[in-house]
């Protein structure tokens, strides 16, 4: 059999050590700072290697076969997945008010006209009856807005969709992103009955910062209410199918004051809680200098693990941003439209079709076809094609590139370096 070396092979140069990382199979080998990987570029060397490192490197996807054409292959996993009919998304947004006031709320600029959270959850059933039984496994995602704030609509809806589901031979679970400051053992012991296997809960940068940012209506802080419910979760979401992630939003903070902040958590759950570090951006409202940059993530994610925190990475997902959506996932904002992003709801390229009063939809096939070309069009663009970070990014923002006629590349920091951090050890 013939070899070469994978063309998504990466080498990554740290402080004190360099990393061999395959972005297709997220395989990461730690080696020594000065150590010559210049090999890998020439697969004559193939037949030089030691035979245990040449096996492991077959073992972990450095090393192919030369007959595979892993471009094609992940053009194809993108697609299987992107139209997979076995299981359908719907993230559930039946309001946008909020009792925190955060000011780069990217969902402050947006209505969706007067919300009827009652009516919302009415259609919702019906919607509910007509489609769910078409698939194997049925996924809900409650956002918002604050989701908890109408606690009482989703533990009804849930309890009729476990009910349904039964009856109708399907599967589900439940995902949700809260901020976090009105959940209680009570709730968190429902949805734990209900399936719930991912929750994520945001902190703000460090205690000073998050207490000023991340404040109540009432201008009250929140920092020490979060610490304590995180410590709930992460004690009673445990079990391997339970993803607990803590997002933190980097905003003109540092190192250091994330990682004093971060050791109020106790220390015996910590390895329960997925850390995932983001930066905060620019929206419509919220226009302020961040000294905080998205490909200067290492030293926070480093901090996380040190501390004995997992580290939160995608895995093979084969999507090309966290808030925008494939073939058989969408948001149901309050107006009952169906949008493609969490980030940008009010967009019109977003909104693909409605949910009607009856439950029937009403869909707009040219959106469809827009958003899929958006994605699709990374496997045709040069500068993708070419990239090595291609598995991991696939091309950026779908609507970035409607909106600017070209896609927008993330950094390694953003896509990659989580992949393979938290499971190396210096």
């Amino acid at each position: 059999m013939k070899l070469k070396y994978s063309r998504y092979n990466i080498i990554k140069d740290h402080d004190n050590y360099r990393v061999l990382y395959n972005s297709y199979t997220k395989s990461a080998i730690i080696f020594e700072k000065d150590y010559d990987l210049s090999f890998i570029e020439d697969d004559k060397s193939i037949d030089t290697l030691d035979t245990e490192v040449k096996n492991e490197f077959i073992n972990q996807g450095f090393i192919i076969d030369q007959e595979r054409n892993e471009f094609d292959e992940l053009k194809y996993g993108f697609l299987k997945k992107y139209f997979d009919k076995s299981v359908l998304t719907v993230g559930l947004i039946p309001t946008l008010q909020c009792n925190f006031n955060c000011p780069y709320c990217c969902e402050k600029p947006f209505t969706c006209g007067k919300e009827n959270v009652s009516n919302y959850f009415e259609v919702l059933k019906k919607f509910s009856e007509r489609e769910f039984k078409a698939y194997n496994h049925v996924h809900i995602n409650l956002f918002g807005g604050e989701p908890l704030l109408y606690y009482k609509y989703s533990e009804e809806y849930l309890k009729w969709l476990d009910d349904f589901s039964k009856n109708n031979h399907f599967t589900y679970t439940v995902a949700m992103i809260t901020n976090g400051s009105l959940l209680d053992e009570k709730k968190l012991d429902f949805f734990i009955n209900h399936n719930i296997n991912l929750i994520q809960i945001t902190i703000d940068s460090d205690k000073e910062n998050h207490n000023k940012m991340r404040t109540f209506k009432n201008g009250k802080p929140s920092f020490d209410i979060l610490i304590k419910n995180i410590e709930l979760v992460s004690r009673k979401f445990q079990k391997e199918d339970q993803l607990f992630v803590v997002r933190i939003n980097l905003n003109n903070t540092t190192v250091k004051k994330v990682r004093d902040s971060l050791d109020n958590i106790d220390s015996k759950v910590r390895n329960n809680i997925h850390l995932m570090f983001r930066v905060i951006y620019n929206t419509q409202t919220y226009n302020e200098k961040n000294t905080n940059k998205i490909d200067k993530l290492e030293d926070y994610i480093k901090m996380g693990k040190e501390l004995g925190f997992s580290i939160y990475s995608e895995s093979y997902v084969l999507q090309s941003c966290e808030a925008a959506t494939d073939g058989r996932t969408f948001y149901l904002l309050p107006n009952l439209e169906m949008s493609k992003c969490a980030n940008e709801l009010g967009h019109p390229a977003c909104s693909f079709g409605k949910i009607k009063e009856n439950g029937e939809v009403e869909l707009d096939s040219d959106k469809l076809v827009n958003w899929f070309d958006a994605n699709f069009e990374a496997f045709s663009n040069k500068k993708c094609m070419n990239c090595k970070l291609l598995p991991d990014c696939l091309g950026g923002c779908p609507l970035f590139k409607i909106k600017n006629g070209k896609r927008s590349c993330r950094s390694f920091d953003m896509v990659s370096l989580p992949n393979y951090y938290g499971d190396l050890d210096e």
